[in-house]
């Protein structure tokens, strides 16, 4: 075992993309999720050491005992990688459904929020270790998801910001990976035909590309990235689209 990896939205998406590349690296990945999937065991169980651990991040006991287990088994959380998220309803401002809000901010932001309170007191008494927050364009600009989830990704860029303030006299980094669309199941289907437009490369971006920022912003060679976030969007926040198109 290299480090021992915890990754949130372990079980599809950007989670498993980067449950993937963690374990191709040697590394020990506790991969989190609600439902366990067994396809999914199998394919990690098969690409190195590895376990799933039953987590609704929206729960703070569950993140709590994610986080024992793992310190448990490997004595130390090297990297911790929040990547579990929920968009929630699309609806106008004035029409919110605020139980959908508190879903969103609940699984978003609090989940982030706990996982990285119950991880960085083992990583500043090692003083070492990397929280990787996984956040959105949306937590920089506006566009037309729903307010809940702008505040949500809003919340977490702030968040890592100010973990990385308080844990860096530990030897304890943290960063934001910001996607733009992301190729997964949570896209809906509607954006893969005019995704392309939005983004400089004429696609939306793929997990697996997401997944090798996130590698990287865990290892030495990103030493010096603290604090501060990066929009892995192929460009989507810093123009107006391919034919001047906007959503």
């Amino acid at each position: 075992m290299e480090r021992a990896v915890i990754v949130t939205g372990g079980t599809n998406g950007i989670g498993l993309a980067c449950a993937r590349r963690f374990l191709a690296a040697g590394d020990k990945v506790f991969y989190l999720g609600r439902h366990q999937k067994p396809e999914v065991d199998v394919e990690l169980a098969a690409l190195g050491e590895c376990r799933f651990l039953r987590c609704d991040v929206a729960v703070e006991e569950d993140c709590r005992a994610a986080v024992e287990t793992c310190v448990a088994e490997c004595g130390r959380v090297d990297v911790l990688v929040n990547v579990a998220g929920i968009v929630g309803e699309r609806s106008d401002f004035c029409d919110i459904d605020l139980d959908d809000v508190r879903s969103v901010v609940e699984t978003n932001l609090m989940g982030t929020l706990y996982m990285g309170c119950f991880a960085a007191p083992h990583m500043r008494d090692a003083r070492s270790g990397v929280i990787v927050n996984i956040g959105s364009i949306c937590g920089h600009i506006a566009n037309t998801e729903n307010i809940a989830y702008h505040a949500s990704k809003g919340g977490v860029s702030m968040l890592t910001k100010a973990e990385a303030r308080e844990l860096a006299p530990y030897g304890v980094r943290a960063v934001e990976v910001a996607p733009a669309w992301v190729h997964t199941g949570m896209l809906d289907p509607s954006i893969l035909e005019i995704g392309g437009k939005l983004h400089m490369g004429g696609r939306i971006v793929e997990p697996e590309e997401i997944a090798d920022l996130v590698f990287l912003a865990a290892s030495p060679e990103a030493s010096c990235w603290n604090g501060s976030c990066l929009m892995a969007d192929n460009g989507y926040a810093s123009f107006k689209g391919l034919d001047g198109f906007i959503a």
